[in-house]
């Protein structure tokens, strides 16, 4: 297996294409996807394994977990001091309940995204994975989200054209994204789901390319009726499907953490003002100190003072900002990442 870090590895147009094809339908099949992209299915299927093997790209399921049921995205900032930093976030990367984990520059050495079923759990886990008296936790609860994944790809996919596809209604996937002008931030619908749902969902986290007939297997159901459950989950926009990139392949150089505390009359406002930027991977309302959340995508460090001042400088409301920088991210959308390779886990750990 190549690693990415053994070469260098660049996106090719057909890659880019590829990747924006499973970004709209992460399911669908090579030779559709090679029709869409205007190349044979061994081609298409060849270019994706390759990189896949590098690491540097994997298919995922990704789902809001508030809207869904599956329980309270909380974003906790953790200072500990960076002797115990490669510590502490080993043990949170091995955790389920923990989606996303990356070491900070800045107010603090990590951050990591809990999903648990209550707040309470929280406590509880960080009680427990986190005991050292001198250990500072600040927990920053998700209340509503404002992008939605496999969207947009800021850096290098933003110039590679369009796909040309025959129209947006006979290429059926992902749900196209919610208009912020015309809402109050992306709540999917809020349908929590049943357990039939919920052990689809599940497999789909890990690998979101399981092919149907595991999938049916797993859940003890048809291929028909699984098939049913799967599109519903999409159409409804519950259930996203797509790629996971490494950011060096977009050109990315660097990865900041936003915490922003906004006047509570604009947080609506500056919410969407947010997302709708280009470089802005994720944006989220939450509760506490920093109501409004986000990451941010880069080019370049240069890039972040025109950013600081341009953009967070024009969102209304705002009180106070505080820029973290991501060094070293170790886990992604449940996906570990071990020497900047995406290393896909089991579907027993995924949930």
């Amino acid at each position: 297996m190549e690693f990415v870090g053994a070469e260098p590895v660049q996106l090719t147009a057909l890659d880019q294409l590829i990747v924006r094809a499973l970004a709209a339908n992460g399911r669908d099949s090579w030779a559709t996807i090679a029709q869409v992209v205007g190349s044979s299915p061994s081609t298409v299927q060849r270019r994706y394994a390759r990189l896949h093997d590098m690491g540097a790209i994997h298919v995922v399921g990704a789902v809001d977990a508030s809207a869904t049921g599956l329980g309270i995205a909380t974003m906790v900032r953790i200072q500990c001091g960076s002797a115990a930093t490669a510590s502490v976030v080993a043990t949170l990367s091995r955790r389920p309940e923990v989606r996303f984990v990356s070491t900070l520059t800045g107010s603090a050495d990590c951050v990591a995204e809990f999903v648990v079923p209550r707040l309470a759990d929280l406590e509880r886990l960080l009680q427990e994975l986190l005991a050292d008296p001198s250990i500072r936790t600040e927990a920053v609860p998700v209340l509503r989200t404002f992008t939605v994944p496999f969207d947009a790809f800021p850096g290098a996919l933003e110039g590679a054209g369009e796909i040309g596809w025959k129209a947006a209604t006979e290429y059926t996937g992902n749900a196209v994204a919610p208009n912020l002008e015309a809402i109050e931030g992306v709540v999917p619908a809020r349908t929590h789901l049943n357990s039939l749902e919920r052990a689809v969902v599940e497999i789909l986290i890990p690998d979101g390319r399981t092919p149907l007939i595991d999938v049916a297997r797993a859940i003890s159901r048809s291929e028909a009726t699984t098939r049913r459950v799967i599109d519903e989950l999409l159409f409804s926009g519950r259930l996203r499907i797509g790629p996971l990139l490494a950011p060096h392949l977009l050109s990315i150089e660097t990865e900041l953490m936003l915490w922003i505390s906004v006047s509570p009359d604009q947080l609506g406002a500056a919410a969407r003002q947010l997302a709708q930027h280009s470089a802005v991977h994720y944006a989220a309302a939450a509760a506490g100190r920093y109501n409004l959340i986000g990451q941010v995508f880069l080019a370049d460090f240069a890039d972040l003072y025109d950013f600081t001042t341009h953009v967070l400088g024009a969102l209304p409301g705002v009180r106070e900002v505080d820029l973290t920088i991501q060094m070293t991210t170790h886990k992604r959308m449940w996906t570990p990442i071990v020497d900047s390779r995406f290393v896909p886990i089991s579907r027993s750990s995924s949930a």
